[in-house]
């Protein structure tokens, strides 16, 4: 897998689905939820991958992030949304960005599971506390612009970390 190239069969076809062609997918502004669904669908599919490519119909997904950034791109890759295989598992259902969501996923092909936290240090507390006040109508004038700055350097980050280091308490397991 390259950066930027994420390869997953597709019913015996592969794929090659790329970072920007899903950010086309998403057609929105949450381009910081693309790259973090982009990010861990690249660890999660190095890890599923290992003996053969892994196959998109066999995959189910957990996510504790409901915002349409991350969902759009899980779609795009895995197909996994409108398959009926995602469920959110964060306390909000929400279709956006939440201080209560949970940055982590578990993706099993029914043979193994992996499950994937994003580092701690990615997130900057402010951040969750910003998206907090936009919900409940409480925003400054100033908070987009706040919005739009963290979204960008934590995309930096995520892009700029390895994919271990971006996710360092990731486990895959068997799946009896």
């Amino acid at each position: 897998m390259t950066m930027n190239i994420i390869l997953i069969n597709d019913h015996g076809r592969l794929l090659q689905l790329s970072y920007s062609d899903a950010l086309s997918f998403h057609k929105g502004n949450a381009y910081w939820g693309c790259a973090l669904a982009y990010r861990m669908l690249q660890l999660a599919g190095k890890l599923l991958s290992r003996e053969k490519i892994w196959e998109r119909q066999n995959l189910h997904i957990w996510s504790g992030h409901p915002g349409p950034g991350v969902r759009d791109t899980i779609e795009y890759i895995t197909g996994c949304v409108s398959e009926r295989r995602y469920e959110l598992t964060c306390k909000t259902t929400e279709p956006r960005c939440v201080g209560e969501m949970d940055f982590s996923w578990k993706v099993n092909d029914g043979t193994q599971c992996v499950d994937l936290k994003l580092a701690e240090d990615i997130v900057p507390k402010a951040f969750l506390t910003l998206l907090d006040r936009i919900k409940h109508k409480e925003a400054q004038k100033t908070d987009q612009v706040a919005l739009e700055a963290f979204k960008r350097s934590m995309t930096d980050k995520i892009w700029r970390r390895d994919l271990e280091d971006a996710f360092p308490d990731t486990k895959l397991t068997r799946v009896e």
